[in-house]
């Protein structure tokens, strides 16, 4: 089915073009999966046709994105979002096609988020601020709709609003990595059938994020500092793709039985165990970055 839709989406660019401003639309409401198709039409474009088709099939979807945003809650951070989300995976693409390297790609996607969370704490006074009308907002309609909320909500709200950027950057890594390894999915599906899987598996941080991730885990564990905390969430994101890398390799090595496997696909859409599933993989995938002898076969 998805060679077929892949099959479909590159015949005609007008076809791209349709289904990536579709997608584009709806993504305000339905981020997950609309946001992840809208980036990959691009990507698979990218990956078999030129870069300015490519991009200009970026544009539809992130036009179609806007308008829809206009129509509702015409703020510029969010408009600014989401050309970056949809963009980002395409100029990926367009990377992945001059290197031959998913793994760079990954690479390059998780430095970037990082880089994106650090000047926005670098340009904001007071990051946190920013969210605070918002979580009160969504407390007081909680409320109203008759939800009982016990506790201190200044004290939740300020809680919550430490941690949103972390959260929002990492559900943003999701997103980028998630249509840039889709699009390079469908690409694969026509022109190598199997060599994404044999890219995938070899997913790594390597030595230098490695070391940088160690060392934000110790930081941000003794220190209280917003920032560290953030940029904690995007290197928990990170270590969990890798790991689902590695399990994907254990199981390509006989290691791992596929109903593991795909019971780890099932635990990662339940809402109850997937921060628990997240974590198990984030764990996994920083042994792996550090035990996996050099050179293993992926």
């Amino acid at each position: 089915m998805h060679r077929a839709i892949a099959a479909w989406l590159t015949e005609r660019p007008w076809r791209a073009a349709f289904a990536a401003a579709f997608c584009g639309a709806l993504s305000l409401q339905m981020m997950m999966p609309f946001m992840v198709l809208a980036g990959a039409v691009p990507v698979l474009v990218a990956l078999r046709s030129d870069s300015k088709l490519a991009l200009a099939v970026a544009a539809t979807a992130a036009a179609a994105a806007v308008w829809v945003v206009v129509q509702v809650a015409p703020a510029v951070w969010i408009v600014a979002g989401l050309v970056l989300l949809i963009f980002s995976p395409v100029l990926l693409g367009l990377l992945l096609k001059g290197s031959g390297s998913l793994n760079l790609c990954f690479q390059v996607a998780v430095t970037g988020i990082a880089a994106a969370l650090l000047a926005v704490h670098l340009v904001l006074p007071d990051p946190a601020a920013v969210w605070v009308d918002l979580l009160r907002h969504v407390l007081e309609s909680m409320a109203a709709a008759g939800l009982t909320i016990t506790g201190d909500k200044d004290a939740m709200i300020a809680i919550w609003a430490r941690t949103m950027w972390g959260a929002l950057a990492a559900l943003a890594l999701s997103v980028v990595l998630g249509s840039l390894f889709l699009g390079t999915w469908w690409q694969t599906l026509l022109d190598s059938p199997g060599r994404f899987g044999a890219e995938y598996r070899r997913l790594r941080l390597g030595r230098v994020l490695g070391v940088g991730v160690t060392l934000l885990f110790v930081a941000a564990f003794w220190s209280d500092s917003a920032l560290l905390a953030s940029l904690a969430w995007v290197a928990f994101t990170a270590l969990s793709f890798q790991g689902l890398a590695a399990a994907h390799r254990s199981k390509a090595g006989g290691r791992l039985n596929r109903g593991w496997l795909a019971a780890i696909y099932v635990l990662l859409i339940v809402p109850l165990s997937m921060s628990v599933t997240v974590l198990v993989l984030a764990i996994w995938g920083f042994a792996d970055n550090w035990l996996t002898p050099k050179g293993q076969a992926a």
